[in-house]
């Protein structure tokens, strides 16, 4: 449609004042209106003007389109005074690339430009979601634990050490991370403190002994009501000869006692030092692999070792077939060690099974067995030595 002053330009109005003699003065009523007709031809000129010029109000009106930039990115939409990339096609080597998410100008949480670090979540939420807050009291516990099993290591304390670490490891809240560090620091320092002929003060699992006349490893033990077998004597001191120990000969005596939590799900005994009646003053000693019933067939439970089923090279009958093994057969299946089990408590439905040696080497770490624990030659004959019969505590968890 044409503009107002288009209409004028146009019009008869126009004509009819030019059509008036030179000579004759203009009437005052033409004046008037050929003034008006060029003030409006103005103003509608200036409003062209500053629409195609960008300038006026920079938000557009409700329900009109929004305008467009000139010059080189004049296909590029102008909104609210901001410029928004056009969309483009990926070139064809990104194709499999995923794109962006479009933001949502309506969300409330913060976008990040590409490149750029987001905003960190305040404690307790994820991305920006409340998430339950762990037992931060037990956690605390466990790390200062920790450090202060580090402080005293430091300090070289060992026996503080083991103290601390092994209260963080029996400690539920323990992570598992944790855990397998902890077990591996006590290990190194149980390699002196109990493995070795060390004595080192302050530890009251620990006694220093002098070979009296008459004396034997095996009486040595019975007379000192050791907890732990007599060999273990032997393998501490670093005796060939059992019946070669001298008069005044010093030794190392660990008293104990031991006892054994086998993780069925590691396929892990670990061993600890404590009273077997008080778990939260056992202190960590030693971990091994084991090998498992078959069809999950290791019952969990508490067990004590059995009066008079600690047995060095037992001889072995196989309850399902009935087929005996002697005790020097290379098959016997059992191997050269034998610790018998007695469930106590609600366990004491469970019967016949126990502790034991293998043949087979590739079954540890696997449910194989008739329901018993396998373990490898080597660790069953220390654990045979660290195990007291109707005293150790043997405790079997999922």
């Amino acid at each position: 449609m044409a503009l107002p002053s288009q209409q004028e330009r146009g019009g008869g109005n126009r004509s009819s004042i030019h059509a008036q003699p030179r000579e004759k003065a203009v009437r005052p009523r033409a004046v008037i209106g050929l003034a008006a007709v060029v003030v409006m031809g103005g103003v509608v000129t200036w409003g062209v003007y500053k629409i195609a010029s960008g300038g006026g109000s920079d938000e557009p009106k409700s329900g009109e389109p929004a305008a467009t930039a000139s010059g080189p990115n004049v296909d590029v939409p102008v909104r609210f005074g901001a410029v928004e990339p056009p969309e483009t096609t990926p070139p064809a080597s990104n194709l499999d690339t995923p794109r962006p998410a479009p933001v949502d100008v309506l969300s409330t949480t913060p976008q990040s430009p590409e490149g750029t670090t987001p905003p960190t979540p305040p404690p307790g939420t994820l991305d920006g979601a409340p998430t339950p807050l762990a037992p931060t009291a037990s956690i605390s516990e466990v790390r200062t634990l920790i450090d202060q099993g580090d402080r005293a290591l430091a300090q070289n304390e060992p026996v503080q050490a083991r103290e601390f670490y092994s209260k963080a490891l029996l400690d539920p809240s323990a992570a598992r991370a944790d855990q397998e560090s902890l077990r591996s620091k006590l290990q190194s320092i149980n390699q002196q403190l109990v493995f070795s002929a060390t004595i080192t003060p302050g530890d009251p699992f620990v006694e220093a002994y002098t070979v009296q006349p008459g004396d034997s490893l095996v009486r040595i033990a019975r007379r000192r009501e050791l907890t732990s077998d007599w060999r273990l004597i032997q393998r501490l001191n670093g005796i060939g000869d059992p019946n070669s120990i001298r008069v005044g000969q010093k030794l190392k005596l660990v008293r104990g006692p031991f006892n054994a939590i086998v993780n069925k799900s590691d396929f892990r005994l670990d061993v600890f030092m404590g009273p077997p009646d008080v778990p939260a003053q056992w202190v960590y000693v030693r971990s091994f692999r084991v090998g498992l019933g078959a069809e999950n067939g290791t019952p969990a439970g508490t067990f004590v070792v059995r009066k008079n089923s600690k047995l060095a090279d037992p001889a072995w009958t196989n309850p399902l077939t009935g087929e005996r093994f002697a005790s020097d057969d290379p098959k016997n299946p059992v191997g050269e060690h034998w610790i018998g089990w007695q469930g106590v408590g609600d366990s004491a439905v469970y019967t016949g099974f126990g502790i034991h040696g293998t043949i087979d080497p590739d079954s540890v770490g696997q449910q194989r067995s008739m329901g018993c624990v396998r373990m490898l030659a080597d660790d069953v004959a220390l654990v045979f030595e660290l195990l007291a019969e109707e005293i150790s505590v043997v405790k079997v968890v999922p």
